[in-house]
């Protein structure tokens, strides 16, 4: 199955996206950090408050982003082309990295608009895709390194959570239009 790829090659590049996400995680996390104290003194109101739909579209451009090279990434793999593995990997990992870092996005606008996290249901959904996210290219990187028997039942679990990872997150994206749109 993975006969036409180079697996040391492979490994270089999977390094590379690793330290890119690495970075990516790092960043966001000062970023969040150095959100500003002032924002915690804004009252709440009923309409969005301004932090957000000022910084709202770049949450929605990492989101999309990353859901759409996902899709490309599966769409890849049920191709099989030559090197799809490669490809696969690449895909999913920057997939992974855009949406972590729409989500930290995410995070950011909330605490900058002094709101609660988790308070509703596109928070709660997008949460739980995020884990997805993180857990299926685990699935998919652990089950080259265990024997036939067990790669079997993992790739199964791999499929499983990717599907329902995309499924979530374009439901999801929806919620997220629909709570801009209302404002």
């Amino acid at each position: 199955m993975t006969d036409d790829v180079d697996i040391g090659a492979e490994n270089c590049h999977l390094k590379k996206l690793i330290i890119a996400l690495h970075r990516a995680l790092y960043l966001s996390i000062f970023t969040i950090a150095a959100a500003p104290v002032g924002a915690a003194a804004a009252e709440p109101s009923r309409e969005l408050p301004a932090e957000i739909m000022k910084l709202w579209p770049y949450h929605a451009f990492l989101v999309v982003l990353g859901f759409s090279l996902l899709v490309w990434g599966m769409t890849v793999a049920r191709r099989k082309d030559k090197g799809w593995l490669k490809k696969h990997k690449i895909l999913g990992i920057s997939g992974t990295a855009f949406a972590i870092s729409g989500m930290t996005m995410a995070a950011y606008m909330v605490s900058a608009a002094s709101q609660g996290h988790l308070k509703v249901p596109h928070a709660y959904l997008g949460f739980f895709v995020i884990l997805l996210l993180i857990i299926t290219p685990t699935l998919g990187i652990f089950q080259l390194k265990v024997n036939k028997k067990r790669s079997a039942h993992i790739r199964r679990i791999h499929r499983l959570f990717g599907r329902t990872a995309l499924l979530l997150n374009a439901l999801n994206i929806l919620f997220g239009l629909l709570i801009v749109s209302s404002a």
